[in-house]
């Protein structure tokens, strides 16, 4: 929510992002987490898949240009 998660922008920024998860909470599907949200009452949610790819002109590619260098997922 937003009084456990103020400043939106931690995600995407953070250099190593740990997420803590609770196991029963796993869906096996997007369309089961998309469900899911719209059910909440909180305004705030984010589907992460990987880093991000991007490339200059010259197509030199960058992986991982936005986003954590790493990532920690708990399992609780």
């Amino acid at each position: 929510s937003e009084t456990q998660f103020p400043i939106r922008v931690l995600p995407f920024i953070a250099n190593d992002l740990v997420i803590v998860l609770d196991k029963t909470a796993i869906c096996q599907h997007l369309h089961q987490a998309y469900a899911l949200t719209s059910k909440r009452e909180r305004t705030f949610g984010v589907f992460i898949a990987g880093p991000s790819k991007t490339a200059d002109i010259e197509q030199c590619l960058v992986v991982g240009a936005q986003g954590a260098m790493s990532l920690t997922v708990v399992l609780i």
